[in-house]
């Protein structure tokens, strides 16, 4: 048994790569300075944070570790809401050896910076992501090239500090753990509601906790005959 759920969990993990590609985190506003910055690991595992702007998170701050030369993939879009057809934020990356930045707030000492800005896009791409059934509009995408071995920051904000919402992705290689599997469902309804998307889960949900579950269940039946 535990081998056909295995190799039914291998086909949603592959499922799961090939729809979404990026590990979702959805930020709790709290990542609003280097100090608190969410860490997003390797610099190449496909990963994207969704914020909201507001007047206490008005920043998200994001850091990984690099090498020498690596390129770091971002890319920054909205949610395909009307009210935010016009928004236009900024994200910066930011680490040693890189160009000397100005930026309207305080970044750590000895840093310069590449500053990516979408003030001139007109007519975003749009992207439907068919996994949570949500819809954005992909404002920009750069492969920032590390100028070093060291700690890099990404930073994203609104223009002049106007509320809205945001997401930031970077990476391109498809990676999920089981148990980063195993969490997709509830975070696939914080995406929805990011997205201001209908309540109604879509429709892989339900078969996938399945999946899952009997994989944990399997699991432990088998730990409890190894006793």
């Amino acid at each position: 048994m535990l081998k056909s759920v295995s190799v039914a969990v291998a086909f949603v993990a592959c499922s799961a790569n090939a729809a979404l590609g990026h590990q979702p985190i959805v930020s709790d506003g709290s990542a609003t300075s280097a100090a608190s910055a969410i860490s997003l690991g390797d610099v190449d595992v496909s990963k994207v944070v969704y914020h909201e702007v507001t007047v206490d998170a008005p920043r998200l701050w994001m850091t990984v570790e690099g090498i020498e030369g690596q390129e770091l993939y971002v890319q920054l879009g909205l949610p395909a809401i009307e009210r935010l057809a016009n928004y236009r934020p900024s994200v910066a990356v930011l680490g040693p050896d890189l160009p000397s930045i100005s930026l309207p707030f305080e970044i750590p000492a000895g840093l310069g910076g590449v500053l990516l800005t979408s003030g001139d896009v007109v007519d975003p791409t749009a992207f439907d992501e068919p996994f949570s059934s949500t819809r954005s509009w992909i404002l920009l995408e750069k492969d920032v090239t590390l100028a070093k071995a060291g700690t890099y920051f990404i930073v994203a904000f609104g223009p002049a500090g106007q509320p809205g919402k945001l997401w930031v992705a970077t990476g391109r290689e498809e990676k999920f753990s089981l148990d980063e599997i195993g969490q997709l469902p509830g975070l696939l309804q914080q995406v929805r509601a990011f997205h201001e998307a209908s309540a109604g889960a879509p429709c892989f949900l339900l078969p996938l906790a399945a999946t899952v579950g009997v994989f944990a269940f399997a699991k432990m039946r088998s730990a409890r005959r190894r006793r």
